[in-house]
């Protein structure tokens, strides 16, 4: 007999939506899940802030065009540390328009 299939109504994975999410131990304090169908890992307490792929490229082309990463922060309205990962995650790799 395999397992019982859980489906939780009440917290989905932020990667692929789906609610069949199991508990698979703490860290630091906080509940972990795995979803069973992507197979990644969340906190469920963590506050998940997506920005749109459009507001990412729009800073990357501010960037790229000059501005510093603090102007681009405060005039998309998106933490420092944000845009700094942007350049560096996707700076090097080619922008479409």
């Amino acid at each position: 007999m395999g397992r019982k299939p859980v489906i939780r109504r009440d917290i989905s994975c932020p990667s692929c939506g789906s609610h069949h999410v199991v508990k698979s131990g703490k860290s630091a304090g906080r509940q972990k899940y795995l979803c069973r169908d992507c197979g990644k890992y969340f906190l469920g307490d963590a506050s998940y802030y997506h920005h749109s792929r459009k507001l990412r490229e729009e800073a990357l082309k501010m960037y790229a065009n000059g501005m510093s990463m603090r102007a681009v922060s405060r005039v998309l309205n998106v933490p420092l540390g944000t845009v700094f990962t942007w350049i560096k995650r996707y700076g090097g790799k080619g922008m479409r328009s």
